[in-house]
């Protein structure tokens, strides 16, 4: 209300249950975005003048990075550049890549998928989707399976992974089979437990369960004939943006962690 009668134009339009930006007010949040841009700028500029990474780091990312990954990155890099804060939170691949085109985080790590013109891709991985079953589950000892068996089973979907689920609901329809699908959750902490208790079969990249495959407890099964087993996740920009000092060493970090655990997956899949 202040800033309105500073400028003397309305930014909202009130309604009984609630506001709404009007062109002014969007224009307004626009300008105001840019200037703490620009001031997360200046911050990192300074700091880099005394030889430090300093400020926030905001970064959306899919929900199986923060099983396991995004934490070891982080405090691997906390542990370098103790001045760098972040601001982390979570969505399907259409939110996470609407995040970063509209400036609302630094970087976004995601599939390498359609996304907005104004966005663009610095670093990917192979990074497949496949099969999780438990080790007794009746699809452990294959090398690799359908979705066509899959679709035998109880299945374990997330809800909010467009056009992941998307591609696995149109590959099933193929074979007019609707799959039988137990839960759907858009988060892997809740799903885990009912793959590891062999009670269905999920679709995840292996990110989220190094742990689990390296002890046995989850199989990791390739998706024969299917567009999952060619995805690639890296990391996203807005392009024409410019970083901070943190952002680009957040960036740099991130893509030797990708580049690791690609590999350490391409090991598991070929054993």
């Amino acid at each position: 209300k202040k800033l309105e009668d500073e400028l003397g134009i309305t930014l909202f339009e009130r309604f009984s249950n609630g506001l709404r930006l009007t062109t002014a007010g969007q224009e307004v949040l626009r300008h105001a975005r840019s200037t703490l841009r620009e001031f997360d700028i200046l911050r990192s500029d300074l700091g880099a003048m005394q030889g430090q990474k300093t400020g926030r780091v905001r970064v959306a990312c899919l929900d199986s990075l923060t099983v396991k990954f995004l934490p070891e990155q982080v405090s691997r890099f906390h542990h370098l550049h103790p001045a760098v804060s972040f601001h982390v939170q979570t969505a399907g691949h259409a939110q996470v890549t609407n995040y970063v085109a509209e400036g609302d985080v630094d970087i976004g790590i995601t599939f390498d998928l359609a996304r907005p013109d104004d966005t663009e891709m610095l670093f990917r991985v192979p990074m497949p989707i496949m099969a999780c079953v438990a080790r007794d589950h009746p699809l452990a000892g294959y090398k690799k399976v359908s979705l066509l068996q899959c679709s035998q089973f109880n299945l374990l979907l997330q809800f909010d992974t467009q056009p992941i689920r998307s591609l696995i609901e149109i590959e099933l329809s193929m074979f007019e089979r609707a799959g039988k699908t137990f839960i759907v959750s858009n988060s892997q902490t809740m799903l885990k437990p009912f793959i590891m208790s062999g009670e269905g079969v999920a679709f995840f990249t292996p990110l989220g369960f190094m742990d689990e495959i390296k002890a046995g407890d989850i199989v990791l099964l390739p998706i024969s004939g299917s567009r999952l087993q060619n995805l690639h996740i890296g990391i996203l920009v807005q392009k024409r943006r410019q970083l901070t000092h943190a952002a680009e060493a957040v960036i740099e970090a991130f893509s030797r962690g990708l580049q690791r655990y690609s590999d350490m997956i391409g090991e598991v899949i070929e054993s």
